[in-house]
This record gives structure tokens, sequence and C-alpha cells, in this order.
């Protein structure tokens, strides 16, 4: 060792110093560091979470863990999985879309990066307008439906990510499918939110900020059905059965609309104010979930009054009468809920990064 105490440059010395202290890095396992995305497969049962420096690790049963690594040092801002496969796709914080794939080479599965796809508007439009803020991954496991910041709905053919120009959903195509009073006011910007009927895949619901929600006939290119909050909209959970949309707003709030024939309603079947009737901070992602019991579940982020509890990170959940919020000590990045087999069970997990 009195070798590498010596004074001075000494080239063997360096040779030596690389070739027994150098530090290769040959296998992660556990939490990863800095999360900003999480995604979840029901059919597959596997967690996906996404980082800042660009990693997404998949976990599952005891020991099944996978990572990959995006070539783009980007954040991981979104995951989704694709229905029934074992292909999710990641968008990053530089609006670029990945598809990945779980293979098997050599005996060994690996997780992979496919395609990757850069949403274009035509030429001279704006930023906003290709700027993606929510991905549908559709039951067909051949289209993803792209909202963006402008209002536009994109189409985008899988796994060529091809854009199908003739299946886009315009502001001005939404816009005539509703009634005059609705025409009027402001109701378009981004689009907030896309959610697939759970029955019915011709039908996709759309959420738009200012508090628009529209159903969406994908066959017959037109409105089904449309409800108009007063609040700026956050995000929306469909029931399981089709009969019932809950919606989350920025003041706080959490409203129930019925889903019927005629889909067209002024007012909400409830409108609920958790911890009002102080200025509460948004409720940015709601789950409503039935059980065999008849009593639902609803679990929701935020929503806390500002003055008292404005600094906390919690998620609620209320059944029964009953509410508890679960405060966390750092901030909540994102969270779902793990369903048993079967979903009417009545018993939930959720996973919050």
């Amino acid at each position: 060792m009195r070798r590498f105490l010596r004074p001075g440059h000494d080239p063997a010395r360096e040779r030596l110093k690389q070739d027994l202290f150098q530090f290769n890095k040959t296998v992660e396992h556990g939490f990863p560091h800095q999360p900003s995305a999480l995604g979840y497969s029901p059919s597959l049962r596997i967690l996906a979470i996404g980082t800042r420096s660009g990693a997404v690790k998949l976990y599952g049963a005891p020991g099944v863990e996978f990572m990959g690594l995006h070539r783009e040092n980007n954040a991981v801002v979104q995951i989704y999985f694709l229905p029934g496969q074992c292909q999710l796709v990641t968008l990053l914080d530089d609006n670029s879309l990945h598809l990945w794939s779980l293979k098997v080479r050599g005996g060994v599965s690996e997780l992979q990066e496919d395609e990757s796809f850069t949403l274009r508007g035509p030429p001279g439009a704006a930023p906003s307008a290709t700027q993606i803020t929510v991905v549908l991954p559709h039951s067909s496991r051949e289209l993803l439906y792209l909202g963006t910041e402008s209002g536009t709905v994109f189409a985008v053919q899988l796994p060529a990510f091809r854009t199908l120009g003739d299946r886009t959903i315009g502001s001005d195509a939404v816009l005539q499918g509703l009634p005059e009073d609705a025409r009027h006011r402001r109701v378009f910007e981004m689009v907030e939110a896309l959610q697939e009927h759970p029955r019915d895949p011709n039908q996709v619901l759309i959420g738009y900020s200012r508090g628009l929600i529209v159903v969406w006939d994908l066959r017959g290119s037109c409105v089904l059905g449309h409800f108009l909050s007063s609040q700026q909209l956050e995000n929306v959970c469909w029931q399981r059965d089709g009969h019932l949309i809950v919606s989350c707003h920025s003041d706080g709030s959490y409203c129930q609309w019925p889903v019927s024939s005629d889909t067209q309603h002024s007012e909400p079947l409830r409108n609920c104010v958790p911890y009002g009737p102080f200025p509460c901070k948004a409720i940015t992602k709601i789950f409503w979930l039935i059980t065999k019991q008849g009593l639902p579940f609803t679990i929701f982020q935020g929503g806390m009054p500002r003055a008292s509890y404005g600094d906390r990170h919690c998620i609620s959940v209320v059944h029964d009468g009953q509410q508890t919020a679960f405060d966390f000590t750092s901030r909540v990045i994102d969270f779902t809920v793990l369903a048993e087999a079967d979903p009417a069970s009545g018993r939930w997990a959720w996973e919050v990064a």
C-alpha cells in the first residue's frame, strides 16, 4: 500500500488505482430515488414507478423487479399500462411518449424500450396545441388518445405511433354538440381527464379544466351527453357499472353526476365539500368504489382546509359515514387503489408515491 502513499503523479499507480478501486454499478434493488410517476396494471398485478432521472421500475410478486432507463435524462411524469398486455407507455417532461415491453431474451425477462414518439402540430401552431396533459390507452389495444393543453384530443395508432387525423376530437366538434347556453361559456381549455366507459369501448369521457365533462361517442363522432360544473375540474372517476361519474374540483369539492340516456344535467346529484365550509385546497384525484355490501368507498387526495392544514399531504377515505385522513410526512405525487381479484369484495389497498 506504500505505493499509493507516494507524493506526485505516477502513471503506473493511477492504472492500478483504476483496476483496484473502480466502481461499477451491477444491480439496483428497492424503492427508487426521487419518484415522479406511478402506474398500475390490474391484469398483470404489476406496479410501475418512474423517477426524475428517467428510470422506470416495475414491481410484481416478491422477488419480481424490472428496471428500464430512458435514453433521455428527463423526468417521467405519467405512466400507463396497455390493457391486457405486457406493455406500458411513459410520458416525459419533454412531451415525448415511449413504449416499453416485457420481453424474454435468452431465458431472462427484461424491460425494453420499443418506440418513442413526439406529437407534432401543424406548422406555426402554438406549443400548447400538442402539449400532452393526459393519456388514455384504449381497450382495443391499438389506440392511444392524447389530451392536450389546447383542448384537442388526438388519436395515435400503436405500435407505430401514427397520428390518425380522422379520429381527432377537436373543440369545435364538441362545441357543436352542446346546447346554446353552454356554447357561450368559456368551457374549453386544457383536457384534464380522459376515461373509457367501463362497459362500452365506444364511449369516452373527456374532462376540461373549466368544468365541462363530455361523454363522446367514438363511433358516431358526436356528443352523447355533457355535465357542466361551476368549479375548475381536477379529475374524474367513472363508476364500475358506468351509471355514475364523480368529479373533483379546485375548491375542495367533489360532485356525483348520474349517467343515463339523457346525460345533460345542469346540477349534480350530489355536491360535497368534505372539509368545508371554510376554503379548502383542491382535490386532485378521486376514486369512488362500490362493494357487495352496497356502501361505497370514496378515496381522494387533497381537499384539506387551507388555513389550518394547507401544508399537509393527505389522502382521505370516506365509508359508511366515517371520514379518515391519512397524513404523510412528504408530498404525495400520486396514488392508486389495488383491488383483489373480485373488485366488489370490499377489500382494498392503495399505493402511494
